[in-house]
């Protein structure tokens, strides 16, 4: 650790006088936090004795929330400069209400609620030697871990969905510019009542989810935000800028009030694929602690927008994934019913309607999140379907650019397009990114197992080149030999528990079985390093390290330099149900490109047929 960092921890109030005594206690950028038990307000300010003072004064704004407050923490280091104190606020903030949300999710004692009220006050800047202050940020909370203000350890929090979708989460320069400009385009729509949508695109881990939350914070804030800093001290264009928009929104309220009776917007964010959708609400139940107004009923299926009798419509929506939105195609028989019954209420056709029609028939603005190459069923609505729809309205394109996920930038995503599209690009190394082509199977699972342990979150997955047998029963054999299954409805926990059921295997390699992941929704965080997931279970979530098994029904033809798809040893049948080859091709290279987009801080492959290991063995390395 840093000889540097230290934290002094006082009393509050009473030890002001203390501050004024040491070296850097009066003149020196600092971040500081004051708790008690149960709540605590992180800051930081270029005076700890001026600030302290200002918190302890029975005739401040914020006395009545301070007064409840006992101690203070204060981290000096002798390196701290305005930005640097600036991004460490943010991004304790962040962490420490990730902590709260994971004890209490995993019931346990403690956890502290935010008394901050403008969640930070500035977006996140490039600055000298950020990489630096950032390691400052995990030294710091070791501190606080050690201390137990805080429960949960770093690694633990960063692997957490609670931090990585966190309302708190810091923005870009970028994101930050992309959401005012959003935000005033919706209330200049609803203002002057023209349907109007934002269209947000950008690759795989550009931040567009949390892009959508931070609007809807942004939106909810402004009924109670007080922005906590002294202009004469914390000159920011960052915050005059936030406060410039609150102050637009305020305007915007009070004007909607007076047109339509109501001094708020019902806000939903939809969320198409199930597997996710439980995660949000879990972030939005959390959140709601200190985001008034942030509920867990805002996250809902793209049917929801179909409101009962009598209920108050959504004003503004936010739709994530909306390439996931649904046609009538290739649905189960529950969904094709709840699909039907939105239909007869809005006067659909449900031959021809999609759930993007649900939405814009009501709601009154929509901000959809939309990648037309993560379309990976045919139940997905097409991008003629989505273009045609909204012909006529009044849109707003933006898209996002910079890469936040994956630590080989959009290089790598541009990579594998050309890769998957076989158009030969020049073979490339990507820097603090780890990237391997296996000869063995098994041996890439023993790496990721062994990840797992390491860094946490690191998954195998696979296509689906094999059938879920493990969901059957095995009662008997077939003539041919080959095992005979009929439909269970047991639901396993465990690997263990399958096996003593007596389970087959789903996938076997190299004379190594495996199964399907166990659970659908939230399955990376419930499920073992040894399942094996797929991309149903995945797209939307983060790995650190992803381990990718192309099956049987994928290829590469070196004679006509094109992939190849073997609809025969292609077992989800939904995804095959009324589509043509070059769909079904399509849909399979989408879902592995979605699958290799996972990873954070690597991705291993490995192909089942010799000619795409063979063809992949040109622009990876082989272990």
């Amino acid at each position: 650790m840093s000889a540097a960092l230290k934290i002094v921890d006082l009393v509050f109030p009473g030890e002001q006088d203390y501050l004024a005594s040491i070296e850097h206690g009066i003149n020196w950028p600092v971040v500081y936090l004051i708790h008690n038990d149960n709540e605590i307000y992180v800051g930081e300010t270029t005076s700890a004795h001026t600030r302290y003072l200002q918190h302890a004064d029975p005739k401040g704004r914020f006395f009545k929330e301070r007064k409840r407050l006992k101690r203070i923490k204060i981290v000096f280091d002798d390196s701290f400069n305005k930005s640097a104190i600036l991004d460490i606020e943010q991004n304790l903030i962040r962490l420490i209400e990730a902590d709260s949300a994971i004890q209490k999710e995993l019931g346990q004692a403690g956890g502290h609620t935010l008394q901050n009220k403008n969640a930070g006050q500035s977006y996140q800047h490039d600055y000298y030697n950020r990489a630096i202050y950032q390691k400052k940020v995990e030294e710091i909370w070791k501190k606080l871990f050690l201390s137990k203000l805080v429960a949960n350890s770093y690694d633990s929090i960063n692997n957490s969905d609670l931090f990585k979708y966190s309302p708190y989460t810091n923005l870009t320069a970028e994101q930050e510019m992309l959401c005012r400009d959003v935000i005033r385009h919706m209330m200049h729509c609803l203002s002057v009542g023209k349907p109007g949508t934002t269209i947000i695109k950008g690759v795989a881990g550009t931040g567009k989810s949390i892009v959508l939350i931070n609007m809807i914070m942004t939106l909810l804030k402004s009924h109670y935000i007080k922005y906590d800093y002294d202009p004469e001290e914390d000159s920011d264009d960052d915050l005059d800028e936030r406060y410039a928009l609150h102050c637009e929104i305020e305007r915007f309220l009070k004007l909607w009030k007076e047109k339509t009776g109501y001094d708020d917007l019902k806000i939903g964010f939809v969320v198409p694929m199930e597997s996710i959708r439980s995660t949000f609400q879990m972030v939005f139940k959390y959140s709601s602690k200190s985001v008034k107004g942030m509920k867990v009923n805002m996250v809902i299926g793209p049917n929801k927008v179909v409101t009962k009798k009598g209920e108050r419509e959504f004003d503004v929506v936010f739709v994530d994934e909306a390439h996931r939105l649904k046609r009538r195609l290739a649905m189960s028989g529950t969904e094709m019913g709840a699909f039907d019954k939105c239909c007869k209420k809005l006067g659909l056709n449900p031959k021809t309607a999609n759930q993007l029609d649900f939405i814009l028939k009501k709601t009154k603005y929509q901000v959809m999140v939309y990648d037309e190459h993560q379309t990976i069923k045919p139940t997905d609505i097409t991008n003629y379907e989505f273009l045609d729809r909204l012909n006529g309205r009044n849109i707003c394109e933006k898209v996002l650019k910079s890469q936040m996920r994956c630590n080989a930038g959009g290089e790598f995503t541009d990579y594998v397009e050309a890769v998957f599209n076989c158009l030969g690009p020049k073979r490339k190394t990507f820097s603090n990114y780890d990237i391997r082509l296996f000869n063995d199977p098994n041996e890439m699972i023993r790496q990721i197992v062994a990840d797992d342990k390491k860094y946490g979150l690191c998954r195998a997955l696979a296509g689906y080149s094999w059938e879920w047998v493990s969901s059957k029963e095995k009662v008997g054999v077939k003539r041919d030999g080959s095992p005979k299954y009929k439909k269970s409805k047991k639901t396993f926990r465990s690997i263990t528990d399958l096996k003593k059921a007596g389970r087959d295997y789903d996938i076997v390699l190299e004379g190594k079985g495996y199964y399907w992941n166990l659970n659908s929704s939230q399955w990376i965080l419930k499920s073992s390093p040894e399942e094996i997931g797929c991309v149903h279970t995945t797209q939307g979530y983060d790995l650190n390290r992803v381990g990718i098994i192309f099956g049987k029904e994928i290829d590469y033809n070196p004679k006509e330099n094109r992939i190849e798809i073997d609809r025969k040893n292609f077992f989800d049948a939904k995804v095959k149900e009324g589509v043509d080859d070059a769909q079904l091709k399509a849909f399979i290279i989408n879902a592995y490109k979605v699958m290799m987009m996972r990873g954070i801080k690597g991705c291993y492959l490995y192909a089942c047929n010799q000619g795409l290991q063979d063809y992949l063995k040109r622009f990876f390395p082989l272990v």
